[in-house]
């Protein structure tokens, strides 16, 4: 089965370069990956052009300043690139930063929103999906409660490596509460290497989820593990970027 990664991390000031994404990608089976730009780094040049060179492998995930003056001009500037599906807002800047989420998705990009969700968060973002049906919502490391209604919600099965150790026996509930409340189809499997540090946590995930061990049935490894991600950030009918950024460039 091949598998598709929907979150990961890499960069030249943080975190290790594509090389190294690239050769753990091989070693287990890894056939495509979204890199998310991370946390206070806002050029996001190293990854468009690493998406720009290989667009089949990799898709991107880009990062501004919200609290910059010139922040929506710079998510128009980088959406502009064409070398990004999405962009990545921490949770609570639904709150503060409400229009920046709203440019985003008239833009046609799908948002992915780190963790955590706390409740007035979580009412904000449910309040956002509704408001924009076509965009998508991909919230990271397991997500939280109260996402059941919004079917443009998605979440990841990730970040298990920062709650827990190997076998997340403790958060195989918590998992199968997702996938019992969300189904398949919302669900996508994210390594957020190299956070795990260790390579053979990055491989013990994948065999683990890939088993069924962690509250997921195996038969639904297709869709959680492929299918889901190749669908949101890899076909071409996936995101709206492209049919918007003729306007933008008019």
């Amino acid at each position: 089965m091949p598998i598709t990664d929907a979150y990961a991390h890499c960069g030249l000031r943080k975190y290790k370069p594509v090389e190294d994404l690239d050769a753990v990608m091989d070693r287990y089976g890894v056939a495509r990956t979204v890199i998310a730009e991370h946390l206070g780094e806002y050029d996001n040049s190293y990854i468009a052009s690493i998406v720009k060179k290989r667009p089949q492998r990799f898709a991107g995930v880009f990062l501004v300043d919200v609290d910059a003056p010139a922040a929506m001009d710079d998510i128009t500037r980088w959406t502009k690139t064409g070398a990004f599906r999405g962009i990545r807002f921490t949770s609570a800047t639904v709150l503060t930063h409400r229009k920046l989420w709203d440019w985003a998705a008239q833009l046609g990009l799908h948002l992915v929103i780190s963790s955590p969700f706390p409740a007035a968060e979580t009412a904000a973002i449910n309040a956002f999906a509704s408001d924009h049906e076509k965009t998508t919502l991909q919230l990271t490391h397991l997500g939280g409660p109260g996402f059941e209604k919004r079917p443009n919600i998605v979440v990841q099965i990730s970040g298990m490596h920062k709650e827990s150790q190997a076998p997340y026996s403790g958060l195989e509930k918590r998992i199968g509460a997702l996938y019992d409340t969300l189904g398949p189809r919302r669900l996508v499997y994210g390594s957020n290497f190299p956070v795990m540090v260790e390579e053979s946590i990055y491989k013990s995930e994948i065999e683990l989820l890939r088993s069924g061990k962690l509250g997921i049935p195996e038969k639904e490894m297709g869709a959680v593990m492929n299918g889901n991600a190749v669908r949101l950030w890899f076909e071409k009918s996936s995101a709206r970027v492209g049919s918007l950024l003729h306007g933008l460039m008019a």
